[in-house]
């Protein structure tokens, strides 16, 4: 048996482009989440939309909560990345009464302007050791953050297309 000798090196010379290509795939995958999302609620009934309670969340409260989220999380991992303190890191909980369809799309519109700007602000060399909580997972830095969001998104929408809750 032969071994290949190997190189271990803590701050690899390409960092600066792996961090900027994981930021581009995760949020494009956050993107195609909410292109799932907007099909399903542009198909979805007035009925359908506005379904739900507090205990049983319906595809409004769904889609609004994962807007919420998906904004919000992007912002903690810039400002957390940037070195800054996180805002509030709770779960939003929407009351299914609220729901629009105009709401749902400005909040789409806004998850995808802080996708964005995430994807131009991120620094190449990001804060990894500051943390918040997140309210299931406890703390988190920037990363930890973001890899959240595919699997906020695949959760809801699997136990959705399902017809299943999800704990997510």
């Amino acid at each position: 048996m032969s071994f290949v000798p190997l190189t271990i090196v803590d701050n690899p010379p390409d960092r600066p482009e792996f961090v900027k290509e994981t930021i581009r795939l995760l949020t494009g995958v956050a993107a195609d989440g909410r292109r799932s999302l907007l099909h399903l609620v542009e198909e979805a009934t007035d009925a359908d939309l506005l379904a739900g309670s507090p205990d049983d969340w319906g595809l409004g409260q769904i889609a609004v909560h994962l807007l919420l989220v998906d904004r919000g999380v992007a912002l903690i991992a810039l400002r957390l990345a940037l070195g800054e303190e996180a805002a509030d890191t709770g779960q939003p909980r929407p009351d299914a009464s609220r729901v629009s369809r105009g709401g749902i799309w400005s909040l789409a519109e806004k998850a995808a302007a802080v996708a964005e700007r995430l994807g131009i602000e991120f620094p190449a060399v990001p804060d990894t050791a500051r943390t918040a909580a997140h309210p299931f997972f406890g703390p988190m830095n920037c990363f930890g953050w973001l890899l959240t969001v595919p699997n906020h998104y695949n959760a809801h929408l699997s136990a959705l297309r399902e017809g299943r809750s999800s704990a997510l």
